[in-house]
C-alpha cells in the first residue's frame, strides 16, 4: 500500500509543480491540482479489476476455490462468485505489476 501511496504523492507533486509554473500568482490552483491528482490516482490504482476464471482452471485449484478466503490490498476477496461464475479480482496496480 505504501508503494501505491508513494506513486500517487509523486504524481500529485509533479502536477502541483507543473501548475505552479503555469499559474505563479494563484497558489491555490497548484495545491488543488496536486490534491486532485493524488485522489484520482489513488482511485485509479486501487480500483478492482476482476477476470473470469475458466472452468478448466477451476478443477485444478488445490485447495478448492470455495474454501479460499485470501484478501487483497483493500480487503477485497481475491476469488469471488458472481452469477455462478468465479472471478479472480485484484486492484489495478497489482494486476499491472505482478500479473
Amino acid at each position: 500500500m505504501s508503494f501505491v501511496s508513494g506513486i500517487c504523492i509523486v504524481l500529485g507533486v509533479l502536477a502541483g509543480a507543473g501548475t505552479h509554473l503555469l499559474f505563479r500568482r494563484r497558489m491555490w490552483i497548484s495545491l488543488t491540482t496536486g490534491l486532485a491528482v493524488i485522489a484520482a490516482s489513488l482511485a485509479w490504482f486501487l480500483s478492482p479489476v476482476c477476470i473470469a476464471i475458466a472452468q478448466e482452471d477451476l478443477a485444478n485449484f488445490d485447495p478448492p476455490i470455495e474454501t479460499r478466503t485470501e484478501t487483497g490490498m483493500i480487503g477485497q476477496r481475491y476469488f469471488q462468485q458472481r452469477d455462478g461464475v468465479w472471478y479472480h479480482c485484484k486492484v489495478r496496480i497489482a494486476r499491472q505489476l505482478f500479473f
